[in-house]
């Protein structure tokens, strides 16, 4: 059981290997995820990066756009101060409910009203059905 496990491990290390050592774009991606990375260690406190790992376990593509949102007012220069696990928390919570706005399926219901004009095309229709005689 343990050799099986090992073996495992082995290949699947080994796809990883090979995997980062695909393309210079990747090795790009990896220097500049390598700069936001020294971004974030500089405006988030320890409890805050810690927050961010455990839901990028669950929600990558969240802390992705939170990452964006927090470089964006880096750049801006709206962040000044260390960040909280509070502050990450309500960011997230946005983050979510703009998710979940975009998510959202509208059902739009457009009645149309009986009047004069329904009547009319009743009628038109009564003369339409004769083919049954």
């Amino acid at each position: 059981m343990d050799d099986e496990l090992r073996a495992i491990r082995e290949a699947r290390l080994r796809e990883l290997k090979q995997q980062s050592g695909g393309t210079s774009e990747s090795a790009n991606n990896g220097s500049n995820d390598g700069q936001t990375q020294a971004i974030l260690n500089q405006i988030l406190d320890s409890n805050a990066q810690e927050r961010l790992s455990r839901v990028a376990l669950v929600r990558p593509e969240r802390v992705k756009a939170v990452e964006a949102y927090l470089l964006q007012m880096v750049r801006s220069g709206a962040i000044r101060n260390k960040l909280t696990e509070q502050d990450i928390v309500g960011i997230l919570e946005s983050v979510g409910r703009d998710e979940q706005k975009r998510n959202t399926t509208r059902i739009i219901f457009d009645r149309r009203e009986k009047g004069t004009a329904s009547s009319s095309v009743d009628q038109d229709d009564d003369e339409d059905d004769d083919f049954f005689d």
